[in-house]
């Protein structure tokens, strides 16, 4: 067996999968960083913010075709990030991905908005007239 997927004494908390279009195109995080050390590479990367404001990473390898999905461990479901800065340090430094990172949101325009463009928009508004 490789250090990919071996340690019994290892977290799986901390390990996530890579999944792309088809569920064939799983790629255990462990797997991705053995691919990286043996001169592989991430190409691009694309941080999405869904609807809820976590953030998920998307990346295109070198030499595999299409983007994938960083998943949790063993799961269908996408590994999370509350702050996208923690989003982009793991591309930075677990990656080593160097490049530009593109963000990109999935939330519905016109939704929820902050205080301060709440502010704005009630100044701008008395100022008509």
């Amino acid at each position: 067996m490789t250090q990919a997927t071996t340690g019994a004494a290892d977290d799986a908390d901390d390990e996530a999968w890579i999944v792309g279009a088809t569920s064939e195109l799983k790629i255990r995080l462990r797997s991705l960083t053995l691919y990286l050390e043996r001169g592989g590479a991430v190409t691009d990367v694309r941080l999405v913010e869904g609807a809820d404001s976590a953030w998920t990473i998307w990346v295109r390898l070198k030499d595999r075709s299409g983007e994938f999905r960083l998943n949790r461990f063993e799961s269908h479901h996408p590994k999370s990030y509350k702050d996208v800065a923690r989003a982009i340090a793991t591309c930075r430094e677990d990656f080593h991905y160097p490049g530009p990172i593109t963000c990109v949101t999935d939330k519905v325009p016109g939704g929820p908005r902050g205080p301060a463009a709440t502010a704005a928009d009630k100044n701008f508004n008395s100022d008509e007239g």
